[in-house]
């Protein structure tokens, strides 16, 4: 995918959700063809296999569906409608996985040629439960909002299609209120939903996990595997520009707070040590390129006289005011009430 004219860090969407977005569009009665107009696509574009579309196309696509449908819980729907053949070889890997828990790691490790704007992570629970935590690099807003209802909403319906039963021992944990169509939602998704939670995730016991797809199959998943592997590499050959400049793009396209050392080295496929090592021949840290994305974030977050220094702050993962505050003047030479006093451009 392209952002900002460079070709590397992410892959793109492809078509095909954009496709299925029209689809459930119809289905609650609107006319797509406005959205398809608006990305400069028609259908048969988005469906050629090698389609892909930038993330701010995707956002563009997002939002237009979402002003069409207002309340009626587009993302949930989105879900719904989601087959797990969509995903291509990523797809059939997870049907093929001896486990459950294979299934979704798989779909996790290549989770960036599908969904590149979104990031898994599992968190092991107390009581031997895993916690599968989704962040997105949508700001705050319906389209953030969106994304994370259909992302954990549809990685209940694919435990459903590898079970082909409903998925005991899964739930699901959203961060924010309950939205005017959660009832609605609750009666469809077939496991227990829950808001106000600590974290956006799906919840899966150690039970469900240690299950076995109803199609799984050792010779499909190592062809499945290889094919994904294949794309994979291909991706990873198609980036453009030393590693380094590879983190900028990553840190630049992330919305704060920013994700750690492990997290940006596993969205480029390399692993910590290596990341580290291009590093250190280039002569920086990941310290300081973190500092970089905060300097710029911070500025423009501090054009915005609305926001209060605390909630700067806040947004840039900063606990303290007085931690943030010496970090920009590190940053600047100035306190960020003197940057903004100064009227210093954002």
């Amino acid at each position: 995918m392209v952002i900002s004219g460079r070709a590397w860090f992410t892959p793109g969407v492809p078509g095909i959700y954009v496709v299925l977005l029209c689809d459930v569009l119809t289905e609650l009665g609107h006319d797509p063809a406005p959205l398809l107009r608006g990305l400069g696509f028609d259908r048969q574009g988005l469906l050629d296999p090698e389609c892909r579309l930038p993330l701010d196309q995707a956002n563009a696509a997002a939002e237009a569906a979402l002003a069409r449908v207002g309340e009626a819980g587009l993302g949930f729907r989105y879900a719904r409608a989601m087959r797990i053949t969509l995903h291509g070889p990523v797809g059939l890997l997870a049907l093929s996985s001896p486990t459950i828990d294979d299934g979704l790691d798989a779909a996790r490790r290549y989770l960036g040629l599908r969904a590149p704007f979104l990031n898994v992570q599992r968190e092991p629970l107390e009581d031997d439960r895993q916690a599968l935590c989704f962040r997105t690099d949508f700001g705050p807003g319906p389209v953030r909002s969106f994304v994370i209802e259909a992302m954990v909403i549809g990685f209940v319906y694919m435990l459903e299609q590898l079970m082909e039963a409903p998925p005991d021992g899964a739930e699901v944990h959203f961060q924010g209120p309950p939205p005017a169509h959660a009832e609605a939602l609750r009666r469809t998704v077939p496991v227990p939903v829950r808001y106000d939670q600590p974290r956006d995730a799906l919840i899966v016991s150690a039970a469900l996990l240690g299950a076995r797809p109803r199609l799984a199959d050792p010779q499909a998943e190592a062809l499945a595997r290889e094919q994904c592997e294949l794309e994979f590499r291909r991706w990873r050959a198609n980036q453009e520009g030393p590693l380094p400049e590879r983190v900028r793009a990553a840190l630049r396209d992330q919305a704060p707070p920013l994700p750690d050392l492990t997290e940006v080295a596993e969205r480029l496929a390399v692993s910590p040590r290596t990341l580290k090592r291009h590093l250190q021949q280039a002569g920086l840290t990941y310290r300081e390129l973190q500092d970089e994305a905060r300097y710029r974030q911070a500025r423009k977050l501090l054009a915005d006289r609305a926001l209060r220094i605390s909630e700067v702050a806040w947004a840039l993962g900063y606990n303290d005011v007085a931690n943030f505050s010496r970090a920009f003047k590190r940053w600047s030479g100035r306190t960020p009430k003197a940057y903004r006093g100064g009227g210093a451009p954002g």
